[in-house]
């Protein structure tokens, strides 16, 4: 599948290219006839100074004389700077390009969903932080710290959960859970933020934000507010690197843990997604299923893609979860020492594949949350079940990557805890055994895990 909507950004280079090239060969015509005149040629003026610098990474910088041409260069993953560079400008119209930014330079590549897919790697989440309704949220300094030492290993992309429209601590991100209309001034809001350009300005680092427990819109799907909720969010993030991912509604389940009616999502979603796409239209949204994300719903809600964009918009991507089998992954109905098949680990990824290669006509997937939570809720020593660590260690290398599914283990800092937000430092080895060998207590699979 030719994903179509990459179309308009190279007709626009051409465009610039041949105007680029008329103007040269003007230049050349008026020199010529000047050298084979009685007169002596005049000088070249110099350049005009360039313009001041943006913000936020967003730097823009114009120089060029009388006749220079601008030359865009939107760079993507590195702070998204955008930089016009002219010509030494000449009343003859000469242009000299300069070496750094020459004239007939390839355009840059937009940041494509499958691009982002390709580079993400795997990443983590900031779980239980700024979308908890049951804890005190926490502060950029406790997040940074988090990053810095995933970051350190090598961690490439980072999932943040936000409820916006339900109380954390006593108070909303919005002023009206029935408008969704984002509280700019909230102090959560610019603890958030924070966070969300410290991770930008780390090279290469994806940042993935979404609408996480947002109880009462899901209960009676109320389409408006995730509208007005995603038209805020994209406007107040708009001069950001495009290394940020909008995921619209995270498991979109209603009371009981029943699915939100499919029908229902799909509008929701199409609704949110024209406001994105009328203020970013290269911003990379993320789509999911309408229950608890698993793989199996997006081929019964998502069996085209009319509302977000037909198939012809590149920056579209989408997500699962993965808790299989959730007796082993989550309540611990098995013990720790169930004996998984690598055929279990990659059900999932293969139903979700075939779907893109499908309806999702080659969109690229996402696992947005995975893991095992070996606490169970309860006070438990030190992480020494060798069985766990296998999953962690299999995951993402063995059964994802190869399958092009970047991923995000769930880290909420208790049940699916890997780093310790008390102490600053990594609880167990856990991330030590996504990335690469990592120690085992004892030498067999099921040492360490009890009975």
């Amino acid at each position: 599948m030719t994903w179509k909507g990459v179309g308009f950004y190279h007709t626009r280079m051409r465009t610039k290219a041949v105007f680029t090239l008329l103007t040269l060969l003007s230049g050349l015509t008026v020199l010529a006839c000047s050298e084979s005149s009685d007169g002596p040629v005049e000088s070249p003026k110099p350049a005009a100074e360039g313009g001041a610098g943006g913000q936020d990474g967003g730097a823009d910088v114009s120089s060029g004389g009388d006749t220079g041409v601008d030359v865009d260069a939107k760079t993507e993953g590195g702070g998204g700077k955008d930089v016009g560079a002219g010509g030494e400008g000449t009343e003859g119209g000469l242009v000299d390009a300069q070496p750094d930014t020459p004239a007939d330079a390839p355009p840059e590549e937009p940041l494509t969903a499958k691009r982002a897919a390709a580079e993400m790697g795997y990443g983590f989440n900031l779980g239980e932080f700024f979308e908890s309704t049951k804890e005190t949220p926490r502060t950029f300094e406790v997040a940074k710290k988090k990053i810095d030492a995933y970051y350190a290993m090598g961690f490439r992309n980072l999932r943040i959960p936000i409820t916006w429209t339900e109380k954390v601590n006593g108070t909303r991100l919005v002023h009206d859970p029935l408008v969704g209309d984002v509280d700019h001034q909230h102090p959560r809001l610019a603890e958030i933020t924070k966070v969300i350009d410290y991770a930008l300005s780390l090279p290469g680092l994806y940042v993935v934000i979404n609408a996480h427990h947002e109880k009462e819109l899901k209960e009676y799907s109320r389409d408006t507010v995730l509208q007005r909720l995603w038209a805020d969010i994209t406007e107040m993030y708009a001069d950001r690197d495009h290394r940020l991912l909008f995921e619209f509604l995270n498991e979109p389940h209603r009371s009981g843990q029943n699915e939100m009616p499919g029908p229902d999502l799909v509008r929701m979603t199409g609704m949110a997604y024209e406001e994105v796409r009328a203020r970013d239209p290269e911003r990379i949204v993320i789509i999911g299923g309408n229950r608890v994300f698993y793989a199996a719903e997006m081929g019964n809600v998502w069996k085209n893609l009319d509302k977000v964009g037909g198939g012809n918009d590149p920056f579209v991507m989408a997500t699962f979860h993965h808790y299989n089998p959730w007796d082993f992954c989550g309540d611990h109905k098995y013990p720790y020492t169930y004996p998984w098949t690598k055929e279990e680990q990659e059900k999932p990824m293969n139903t979700m594949k075939k779907w893109a290669e499908g309806d999702g006509q080659g969109m690229p997937v996402y696992i947005g949350e995975w893991g095992v939570g070996w606490k169970s809720g309860e006070s438990k020593p030190p992480l020494r079940c060798n069985n766990i660590r296998e999953w962690y260690s299999t995951f993402h290398r063995d059964s994802a990557a190869p399958r092009g599914q970047p991923t995000a283990v769930w880290d909420d800092g208790g049940w699916f805890k890997v780093f310790d937000y008390q102490t600053g430092e990594f609880d167990n080895n856990l991330a030590e055994c996504i990335v690469g060998p990592c120690a085992w207590d004892g030498t067999g699979r099921y040492d360490g895990c009890g009975k």
